[in-house]
């Protein structure tokens, strides 16, 4: 027996020495620690991104009293105090990204917005400095201000697609996949973010470590969306407030097993749709969107559809 083991013993320091796939940490502690609001985008995380077109004049607001006030500091803003807790904002006329912090300086507590100036866009062509968008329906759907088409885009670069757009997301996760080159142009809206980052929560607090959702398909421009042959004209996917789904916590680019059978299947996806289903969001009793489950393929795993298009709707 001791010569067996002396034998099995190199074999089982081999074996321990193995790489082993990578298991996710739980997600970071998303939450503010004071509610800010940058013009019509309520922050409610610690890291958001919001959205401006370039030298738009915003207002920007603390909704908490703080003993000591509080600071904002943005090197490339200019920044108007209106009162101890409200400014007047100009980001920079040109397009990229321009972190803008508040601290309240009595606890020394911050919350980061990630300011991205979008590249305006006159639907008049097919691409913006040579990026294929294509062409957006010229009439909203329902008149709806949500189906209105983009007045611009976020530039992605090398510099910025690593970008943190929420705690426990980047930018490069939501882009579209008509190509891996920079620049491209992409949109996220805060509204989705702070979705994505409820159901996260969610997913960690039934005790599964994920540190992030794998995004399938984030933005999608119109050129691409008919060219993996969807016809649906108002996709949300093409106004950035839509995402494809699931949890991979051992980032072998499948969904977990989530109800715990020992099988990947539509049921994982299914329970991750109710979880879905069952957070608040922008301060409503319920999710309020499109909401869908899709079974395994070939090609990939079962997933989750969600997006923000402000009424309900499954399917």
């Amino acid at each position: 027996m001791l010569r067996t083991l002396r034998l099995l013993l190199p074999l089982l320091v081999l074996i321990a020495a193995l790489p082993r796939p990578a298991s996710a940490a739980p997600a970071e502690d998303a939450a503010a620690p004071f509610r800010v609001q940058f013009g019509e985008t309520s922050v409610t995380h610690r890291i958001m991104a919001v959205l401006s077109m370039p030298g738009a004049s915003v207002r920007l607001a603390v909704s908490e009293s703080s003993a000591g006030g509080y600071r904002v500091e943005g090197s490339e803003h200019a920044v108007a105090p209106l009162s101890n807790a409200q400014w007047r904002v100009r980001p920079p006329s040109r397009p990229g990204l321009y972190p803008l912090t508040v601290t309240d300086t009595t606890r020394g507590a911050s919350v980061q917005l990630q300011v991205f100036v979008l590249s305006p866009w006159d639907h008049e062509g097919r691409s913006l400095n040579g990026y294929r968008i294509g062409a957006y329906e010229e009439t909203a759907r329902d008149g709806r201000e949500r189906y209105e088409p983009p007045e611009g885009f976020v530039r992605v670069t090398e510099a910025t697609q690593n970008a943190r757009v929420s705690p426990n997301f980047r930018l490069r996760q939501f882009l579209c996949k008509q190509t891996d080159d920079t620049p491209q142009y992409a949109l996220v809206q805060p509204r989705l973010l702070r979705t994505l980052e409820a159901v996260l929560a969610a997913v960690n607090e039934q005790g599964h470590e994920a540190s992030t959702l794998h995004i399938m398909s984030g933005f999608r421009t119109p050129y691409y969306n008919r060219a993996i042959g969807n016809t649906t004209e108002y996709s949300r996917h093409l106004y950035g407030d839509a995402a494809d789904v699931f949890v991979d916590t051992d980032r072998n680019g499948r969904m977990d097993d989530l109800t715990g059978d020992g099988r990947v299947t539509t049921a994982d996806a299914e329970q991750l749709a109710t979880l879905v289903a069952d957070i608040p969001t922008e301060g409503r009793d319920a999710f309020v969107g499109g909401l869908s489950t899709y079974g395994p393929a070939s090609h990939r795993g079962p997933f989750v559809h969600l997006d923000l298009r402000g009424t309900r709707a499954r399917w």
